[in-house]
């Protein structure tokens, strides 16, 4: 009769234990919305821009600019990256028409959607749901590092809406002023996203 309580009572904690984690993991815990590993970008852009032992920082090119089509662009990578791993494509949006030697705080691409997440890996878990949502902007000079870090991000850096249009509507009136190959393209397409957020 004693082991019997002690049995049931061992049943109810560890079923009690599981109900909590997966009660966590599923109304607590935000594994939606994880960018990609920065570091892994950042040597596939210098990987596919530069022969090796070349010195970018000596060499500056441009970054892939496909017809100024910002998907056709990001899937040059392809050259570098296995398919399986270009899934995180369709969670970015690229800004072709920018250059290595171009102002370093330009967007050279952003996350599609606000995210918990400050960069690709949780510490120890994904972030919770009280955690406010912000953009993660990729800047052109993610690949010298040559400004400060601005924060916690991998390569990126972690924005509020406001600052996120600001920083893009600059980065778009650059490569306009500049008259970049494509570049009528290139503003049509994010002008469209920025429009789509009001």
């Amino acid at each position: 009769m004693r082991y019997k309580r002690v049995i049931l009572r061992m049943v109810g904690t560890i079923a009690v234990l599981i109900g909590l984690a997966l009660g966590c993991g599923y109304f607590i815990f935000d594994g939606k919305g994880r960018p990609l590993c920065h570091n892994q970008l950042m040597i596939s852009f210098g990987m596919l821009m530069h022969d090796s032992g070349e010195d970018s920082t000596r060499q500056p090119k441009s970054f892939p600019n496909v017809n100024g089509i910002g998907r056709d662009s990001l899937a040059t990578l392809r050259k570098i990256m296995p398919d399986s791993y270009m899934d995180w494509a369709e969670d970015y949006r690229y800004v072709p028409g920018l250059q290595e030697d171009d102002p370093g705080d330009l967007v050279l691409m952003y996350y599609h959607c606000p995210t918990r997440w400050t960069w690709h890996a949780g510490t120890p878990f994904p972030p919770t749901i009280f955690k406010e949502k912000m953009w993660i902007i990729v800047p052109v000079d993610f690949l010298m590092g040559t400004r400060p870090p601005s924060g916690p991000g991998e390569k990126s850096e972690r924005v509020s809406q406001e600052e996120f249009r600001r920083r893009l509507k600059r980065t778009l009136d650059f490569v306009r002023i500049k008259e970049r190959p494509n570049w009528q393209t290139v503003v049509a397409e994010h002008t469209k996203f920025l429009d789509a957020m009001d």
